[in-house]
């Protein structure tokens, strides 16, 4: 399975004819993705200035969902995150680049990113831990390919 396949997964779509809604945004909008990503990538400042994976798992710490974030990191089931509570961690202005390179309004990124972002963070520590330098690198390649792929 692919990760958009898994992303799909987690968004409530099993398969085509079953999306659910967000499922069926992010199939129309594979940006959705590429903004997600770009989110997570320290290489990439346009959303969220440059931090990656390492900003966004500090936030979720200070923001106390480190707790939710663990599941997504660790290997067993991702807890879920309630949007408000993850557009708070975030804060306004990632949400709002978010938002705009995915293509969305800013009102649907905090729901948006509570079903793409566990998967995403999932696919992004398959060892159970936040990659660094060349793994992550490596990481975010192999995402990168996978999204161009589809």
């Amino acid at each position: 399975m692919g990760l958009l396949d898994d992303i799909l997964k987690q968004a409530g779509g099993k398969q085509a004819s079953g999306l659910g809604a967000i499922a069926d945004l992010v199939m129309k909008n594979p940006q959705i993705i590429a903004a997600a990503i770009a989110m997570l990538n320290p290489k990439d400042p346009s959303v969220g200035g440059g931090g990656g994976l390492a900003d966004v798992v500090s936030a979720f710490h200070k923001g106390g969902l480190g707790d939710v974030m663990a599941s997504w990191v660790g290997g067993g089931p991702n807890k879920p995150v309630d949007p408000a509570a993850l557009a708070n961690v975030l804060g306004p202005d990632v949400l709002g680049q978010f938002a705009k390179q995915a293509g969305i309004g800013s009102g649907q990124a905090g729901s948006v990113l509570a079903h793409v972002l566990p998967e995403l963070v999932n696919q992004m520590t398959p060892q159970g831990q936040v990659p660094q330098g060349n793994a992550l690198d490596s990481v975010l390649g192999s995402l990168l390919g996978q999204l161009s792929a589809r």
